[in-house]
């Protein structure tokens, strides 16, 4: 859903097995040194500091040739500085086997890949003065959700900042289905952010309610601030640039 109207992660194999990146729009980690620097907002390369182990598996060890057995460790902290703006910004990584994390892979090997859980400080949450404050609260948490690894609150947050919007657009009855028709009807919303809107609404309805089968992934969580974060921009942050452009060029 979210890879059709974002683009996501994808990966093409390398020469040497290995999975390297073909286009990246998240956020970087020791695995993938590029994406967006949650300082200056930029896609940027970065450069990496020698990552520090946190945790320790109790039950494991990694033995070398030479007979030295080694702890292994489960997450880390690595340190990326940002080529654009210079500023570093702190990463906590898990272990990832096959792509997948540690606590999740069963019996088997695979590649070993060091994958962002937690960033600092936290990307994305930071709009301008022209968003208004309930609005911009609303985002800031399912920002700081997102990146405390709580992609389902994340999802919950989003979906409220959408409809905090709708209320400030003056559709303040109605469920948020209906609120977002009527708001493309009036023509604030382009059809096509119509519907991404009610997949920011559906999805946040699957982050709020138990489903045994369906969850919200870390992904569609990351997609969905993204989209709310452009919809900001969208409705209030280039009009309000617009008009100030206007005012400074005179009539």
């Amino acid at each position: 859903m979210w890879n059709r109207m974002f683009g996501g992660r994808k990966y093409t194999p390398g020469k040497t097995g290995e999975k390297l990146p073909e286009s990246h729009e998240g956020l970087p980690d020791s695995t993938l040194s590029h994406g967006l620097c949650p300082r200056c907002q930029k896609q940027s390369s970065f450069e990496i500091s020698a990552p520090q182990p946190v945790t320790f598996d109790p039950e494991s060890h990694l033995v070398e040739r030479d007979g030295t057995a080694n702890r292994i460790h489960l997450d880390q902290v690595s340190v990326l500085y940002c080529r654009n703006c210079g500023q570093g910004i702190v990463v906590v990584e898990q272990r990832c086997i096959a792509d997948k994390p540690w606590r999740e892979k069963a019996a088997g090997g695979g590649v070993i890949t060091w994958r962002g859980i937690h960033w600092w400080p936290a990307a994305d949450a930071h709009v301008s003065a022209d968003v208004p404050t309930e609005i911009a609260e609303a985002f800031k948490e399912a920002a700081g959700a997102l990146h405390a690894d709580c992609p389902r609150a994340s999802a919950v947050m989003a979906r409220r900042t959408l409809e905090a919007i709708t209320v400030d657009k003056g559709q303040m009855t109605g469920d948020l289905a209906d609120r977002l028709r009527n708001l493309a009807a009036r023509g604030i919303l382009l059809p096509t952010l119509a519907d991404w809107a009610k997949e920011v609404r559906l999805v946040g309805n699957l982050g709020a309610h138990f489903d045994p089968i369906k969850s919200v992934s870390k992904n569609d969580a990351l997609q969905l601030v993204s989209f709310v974060r452009e919809l900001l921009k969208y409705l209030y942050e280039l009009p309000a640039e617009l008009a100030r452009r206007k005012g400074h060029s005179g009539p």
